[in-house]
């Protein structure tokens, strides 16, 4: 699945509520108070995906369309977001918005394509790049304190849905 789609969140929320490690280290979270996120993606890599010539390999076509048609239903500039929903230990919501300001969250994760890249590889963790200042968090701070073991989990389960990288599949052809 090309990360970022509507595909893709699907199999995240599927695999997040298959855990049963979600499950032990979330109970709690949301109960009584809004647990959900927008994960924001900035600097998608359209760019590159453009840089291809028009004979490319049929899938690698699919691909850029895929990344164009997100940008255009989704986008905002090379920036996408989406909802994802938790409540004790269960992922209620995945899923692409247009504008993040039209659904009421708790917090709101933002980070660059290539560092929401290494947190799906499982290469680092959210809470390793908020500190770091990779990532920004906006929410209550203390809350994710408290359930950090479910913020570790959800990046580990990222990393179990099988994910291509557009620029990566642009790049391996360019060669």
């Amino acid at each position: 699945m090309i990360f970022g789609t509507a595909a893709w969140f699907d199999d995240y929320m599927k695999k997040l509520n298959e855990s049963a490690d979600m499950k032990k280290a979330g109970k709690g979270w949301g109960v009584d108070w809004n647990g959900d996120f927008i994960f924001q993606v900035d600097e998608m890599p359209i760019e590159i995906l453009n840089k291809l010539p028009d004979d490319i390999p049929d899938d690698l076509n699919e691909v850029r369309k895929k990344v164009r048609d997100l940008l255009d239903e989704f986008g905002d500039g090379n920036t996408v977001y989406a909802l994802i929903g938790l409540k004790d230990g269960s992922c209620t919501a995945a899923h692409l918005v247009k504008n993040p300001d039209e659904v009421e969250v708790g917090f709101r994760l933002m980070g660059s394509y290539d560092n929401w890249k290494k947190l799906a590889k499982a290469e680092t963790d959210a809470t390793k790049l908020v500190l770091t200042r990779k990532m920004k968090l906006k929410g209550k701070m203390s809350m994710i304190m408290k359930y950090i073991k479910a913020t570790v989990i959800m990046g580990k389960v990222a990393a179990e849905v099988s994910t291509e990288f557009p620029d990566e599949m642009a790049l391996e052809f360019l060669g």
